[in-house]
């Protein structure tokens, strides 16, 4: 099956479930809300009954933030002006690419965990809704098939963790520490930018392999109906290797429409200067429409690689049975 159908029919099949949208952007907003309220109770007391709160309302105030920042500890730190618009997930990427992304606050990684958490328990019934589309659909069925794989899918995100850390602890890390080495006595800002990218695509193509495989694996478990986490990653790793140009090509197709999406909202995306209940609504509406569309394309993801899956399945060759020779009559 060739991979323009799967990215258009993943998209479809998405579309025809929006509870799965709604359902895994509510695991977002219930994990969000806590580490809000304490980030709303800090802002409170800082500004207590002074004129910074207008002043933000025209534009950043970098000097109050620099007292804020410099007298706060723990999530109050997160809170600065890469909070606005698409900043917060630029700044996860290069967290990312540069392995520091374990390297924020330990609420902020707690909320993150709590959202993996939800997020193993819905993959299983996800992938089961994508892989069986002709079974009977109902919110009973998705929570039941949920709950199966919880306990499969959850020892498959402490395999993947270990992995991801491993790829910021022991490469990610050490390939910036040596270029910042390397190139500490350069003058030709072009060489820093070439290691620089060198050590990105590097990082960036072996967190693809490794998020294919965590994909295919959740995919095989639930197709194969497998209960090892272990296997399952391995399977998908056998995938992957095995289709190449379908795997690499769908999730690149995905990638690229996540790439156009995030441009999108960098360009609308309201900047800080909202001082009307109006535009603070609008602003508001904008950034969760992106969260909405960051759902979906994720759903997209797993949709779509689901339909690659079973469609590989389907194609192998099944063992032929030989018929059983009637015994004679007597």
């Amino acid at each position: 099956m060739g991979v323009r159908h799967c990215f258009t029919t993943g998209f479809r099949r998405v579309l025809a479930s929006p509870s799965l949208i709604f359902w895994v952007y509510l695991a977002g907003v219930v994990v969000a809300l806590p580490l809000t309220a304490v980030l709303r109770g800090a802002l409170k007391e800082s500004f207590g009954a002074s004129l910074v709160s207008e002043n933000l309302r025209q534009g950043f105030d970098l000097g109050w933030h620099g007292e804020f920042a410099s007298s706060r500890s723990g999530l109050s730190t997160t809170f600065g002006p890469e909070v606005i618009g698409v900043m917060p997930v630029l700044s996860n990427l290069d967290r990312m690419v540069g392995g520091a992304l374990f390297a924020v606050d330990g609420a902020v990684l707690g909320a993150g965990f709590l959202f993996l958490l939800a997020w193993a328990f819905f993959a299983g019934g996800i992938v089961s809704r994508f892989a069986r589309p002709e079974e009977p659909f109902s919110r009973p069925v998705f929570f039941s098939n949920s709950a199966a794989y919880f306990f499969r899918f959850l020892r498959l995100l402490v395999l993947s963790l270990t992995f991801y850390w491993v790829l910021f602890r022991w490469v990610a890390r050490p390939l910036g520490n040596l270029i910042e080495r390397v190139t500490v006595d350069t003058t030709r800002e072009w060489t820093v930018i070439l290691y620089t990218g060198a050590v990105y695509l590097l990082v960036g193509f072996l967190l693809v392999i490794g998020n294919l495989a965590v994909d295919y694996a959740k995919i095989s478990m639930v197709v194969q109906r497998g209960s090892s986490a272990l296997l399952g990653l391995l399977r998908g790793l056998r995938f992957v290797a095995s289709t190449p140009r379908q795997s690499l090509g769908l999730y690149l197709s995905l990638l690229l429409v996540g790439a156009l999406l995030l441009t999108a909202y960098g360009l609308i995306a309201p900047g800080p200067g909202q001082s009307s209940n109006f535009t603070l609504i609008g602003a508001l509406l904008v950034s969760q429409v992106f969260i909405i569309a960051r759902v979906t394309l994720k759903l997209w993801f797993l949709a779509s690689q689901t339909i690659l899956f079973r469609s590989a399945e389907d194609a192998k060759p099944r063992a032929a049975v030989a018929p059983v020779a009637a015994a004679p009559v007597a």
